[in-house]
């Protein structure tokens, strides 16, 4: 079901956006030789933690699952949901993929980013820069009247464009009572299935993964995390936006900016 947020709601969601923002932006300065992902998932829940917020993923249950840590640490051919283990040290060159969730006062807001750590290849920067656009223009379809396809559609002609996949089977989602809500944002155009109209009110993890490679993916044995078919790298970025009256708005913050 899809859940429509009022003004009170909106006020909620634009602080658990900040607190996330803020902790987000927190994990990217740690990006550094020799720190481990334990590190960083540790400094991000102790920040949450200190602005009266809890971490939306940590004990989060899937089916059987449960989720032990307070963020996704993705490095390299990791698409999303890596483990921020003690053993992930980050060694350049990396892309390092850090997605992060806050829960403030009865609100969620998720947002990612990716980092460059070191003289990461030049195709590998311009990986990085066809996924930010790729959001950036994924969420100007976020209006009235469009539909979800014409956000995916947005992520899959940038990714092209670029000579990228939008990896299958990850998307982006509702979010704001929730951590995820309806409704299902594919990135890529396999995946569509219902393709319902967006309409005023409504709150949306938009989050485009875009692999060098196949956009074929592969879970791990750990069970979480989700990496390319053929080892290729991978990038993500997430915003948390607010769909107005008159168009969509970024409740989430550019980490570059």
């Amino acid at each position: 079901m899809i859940i429509l947020k009022n003004d009170i709601d909106l006020s909620g969601l634009r602080e658990a956006a900040r607190i996330a923002s803020a902790a987000l932006r927190l994990a990217g300065s740690m990006v550094r030789e020799g720190v481990s992902a334990e590190d960083v998932d540790e400094a991000v829940r102790d920040f949450i933690y200190s602005h009266g917020a809890e971490p939306s993923f940590l004990n989060y249950e899937v089916e059987d699952k449960i989720y032990r840590w307070s963020t996704c640490i993705s490095i390299n051919n990791e698409i999303v949901h890596g483990l921020p283990l003690r053993s992930k040290v980050f060694r350049a060159p990396m892309l390092v993929k850090v997605d992060v969730g806050v829960y403030k006062d009865g609100y969620h807001a998720d947002t990612a980013w990716t980092f460059a750590l070191g003289e990461v290849p030049p195709r590998m920067r311009t990986l990085m820069r066809a996924t930010k656009e790729a959001l950036y223009r994924a969420i100007e379809e976020a209006r009235p009247g469009n539909r979800i396809s014409d956000i995916t559609y947005a992520i899959y002609r940038t990714a092209r464009r670029y000579g990228f996949h939008p990896a299958e089977t990850v998307t982006g989602h509702g979010v704001g009572i929730e951590l995820h809500e309806d409704p299902i944002i594919p990135n890529n155009p396999r995946d569509l299935d219902r393709d319902g109209r967006i309409k005023p009110r409504m709150t949306l993890a938009i989050e485009p993964m875009i692999n060098v490679g196949t956009e074929k993916v592969i879970t791990l044995p750990d069970g979480w995390t989700i990496v390319t078919a053929d080892g290729s790298w991978s990038a993500h970025y997430e915003h948390t936006i607010y769909v107005g009256e008159d168009g969509p708005e970024i409740l989430t913050e550019d980490i570059d900016g």
